[in-house]
């Protein structure tokens, strides 16, 4: 098999909304519940998610690509969401934050958005 060639995900393998997870990034085992939120769909430690929904818990997409944070964004209703881009396909999906995601982490990102809009 060449490096290149992707491994597509069997949907019965991934989990389900409300089960546990260990990171593809970290190998942190996350708890498949999460303050704040009813859908569990990133590492509170580090913030990457894996692209596998198509539409929020559906599990059908199959690029199961590691999605890291790129952004913070508040919502209309004044609501902090992570974004996240797909290193696979380069998609980009909106997560809302959850109350056990690490502040420093959060905080981290929030310092690189702001030096960066300081160099535009």
């Amino acid at each position: 098999m060449s490096r290149n060639a992707r491994i597509w995900p069997n949907p019965a393998s991934l989990n389900r909304p409300g089960e546990a997870f260990l990171c593809a990034r970290c190998g942190l085992t996350v708890p498949g519940e999460a303050p704040g939120t009813n859908q569990r769909n990133h590492c509170p430690h580090c913030l990457c998610s894996l692209h596998v929904d198509v539409a929020v818990g559906d599990r059908r997409s199959l690029c199961a690509g590691i999605m890291d944070p790129i952004s913070l964004w508040v919502r209309d209703d004044r609501e902090v969401a992570l974004l996240h881009r797909c290193r696979r396909c380069g998609f980009i999906r909106s997560n809302r934050i959850a109350g056990d995601d690490d502040r420093v982490a959060l905080r981290e990102l929030s310092q690189l958005m702001q030096a960066a809009g300081e160099d535009l």
